[in-house]
């Protein structure tokens, strides 16, 4: 099993749990069972599908400048005037090391998605209902 099948069943597993847990905390107060499932799907298919979206972005490099301008900041607070990447690293050279430094996004994606075609399954089946 590859290291990205390990990450989607990890967080397909960790959804499934989340979406258990609301399961029975909700279930009691609402009048069908399918709606209960639907929502409990939902909620950890909008985390997942969320933490890939701005994984997505971290990725692409829309971010960098805000981790760029923490890390100067942050260097001229401590006084010592240099970042991780040495004395005076330019914007350039901080966002090709930080492209070196990608992790990857798609599984949270996929596990997401998993979660929003089961949760509007659910919702159908209650629309039919």
């Amino acid at each position: 099993m590859s290291e990205n099948q390990k990450s989607i069943l990890v967080d397909l597993t960790l959804g499934l749990v989340a979406a258990v847990l609301i399961f029975f905390l909700k279930v009691g107060g609402s009048p069908s069972v399918l709606q209960v499932l639907s929502d409990s799907f939902f909620v950890p298919a909008v985390v997942l599908l969320g933490i890939g979206g701005l994984g997505m972005c971290t990725n692409s490099g829309a971010l960098d400048m805000l981790g760029y301008g923490f890390d100067t900041l942050k260097g001229k607070l401590e006084k010592r005037g240099r970042m991780d990447g040495g004395p005076n690293e330019d914007y350039f050279t901080y966002s090709r090391r930080k492209a070196g430094e990608r992790k990857p996004y798609g599984h949270y994606l996929i596990a997401g998605c998993v979660h929003l075609v089961i949760s509007l399954i659910f919702l159908a089946l209650y629309n039919l209902i």
